[in-house]
């Protein structure tokens, strides 16, 4: 009778599908068989969680390929998703994962702060010393023009020095001819005075002996 049953289930045609991937569902361990009724030999039991590799089947029985064995497995043991445990393992590890590159995001984005904070303290230091560059260039051209006004003051103060120099060179100058010409003229008021002194000395007599014959001529 079993035998007539399995013959049957070998004369059904079997859907062939594409080779795909799907795993033993949670908590289970299958057995894969030669064949698809519970008289044909148990190859090895598959634990649940084993990925699977569907060669053909249908609703009811797949054969499949498992660490280089081909057999065959019920189908409604099978499932296009890992088991829970496996889910939560690769999840687990996702997050593992997410956990470090969230760590590592930090770590660069508090070296990126850090180094926006140094950035802006160097930022702000160069602008105080553009501002004290910008004061001290200021003062150094007001020095500038004032040693340019300085120098036009002095080059106008030696001109006037040099033209009062010549002024006091020309006054002394005159007064030198103003000493000569006043001793001149003393030497000829003396001269003249000399002469009138000789003449009038000469003369006087001369003129009373002749006032004195004409008073006795008179007589």
């Amino acid at each position: 009778m079993y035998r007539f049953i399995a013959s049957l289930f070998l004369l059904l045609p079997l859907t062939v599908v594409a080779e795909q991937v799907r795993y033993v569902t949670d908590n289970l361990t299958i057995p894969m068989r030669t064949g698809t009724t519970l008289q044909h030999k148990i190859l090895k039991m598959i634990p649940s969680g084993t990925a699977v590799e569907v060669l053909e089947g249908d609703s009811d029985n797949s054969r499949v390929r498992v660490q280089g064995v081909e057999g065959w497995v019920l189908t409604r043991f099978l499932d296009n998703n890992p088991i829970a445990r496996d889910r939560l393992n690769l999840d687990e590890q996702k997050i593992a994962t997410l956990e470090l590159e969230n760590t590592r995001l930090k770590s660069e984005l508090k070296e990126m702060n850090d180094q926006r904070g140094q950035t802006d303290n160097t930022v702000q230091k160069l602008r105080e010393d553009n501002q004290h560059i910008q004061t001290d260039l200021n003062n150094l051209r007001q020095t500038a023009a004032n040693a340019i006004e300085i120098d036009k003051q002095n080059r106008r103060y030696k001109t006037q020095l040099l033209e009062l120099d010549r002024t006091i060179q020309s006054l002394r100058q005159e007064n030198a001819v103003l000493r000569d010409r006043t001793a001149r003229d003393w030497f000829m008021a003396g001269a003249m005075v000399a002469l009138t002194t000789l003449v009038v000395s000469l003369f006087l007599p001369k003129m009373v002996n002749w006032r004195r014959r004409s008073q006795w001529k008179t007589l």
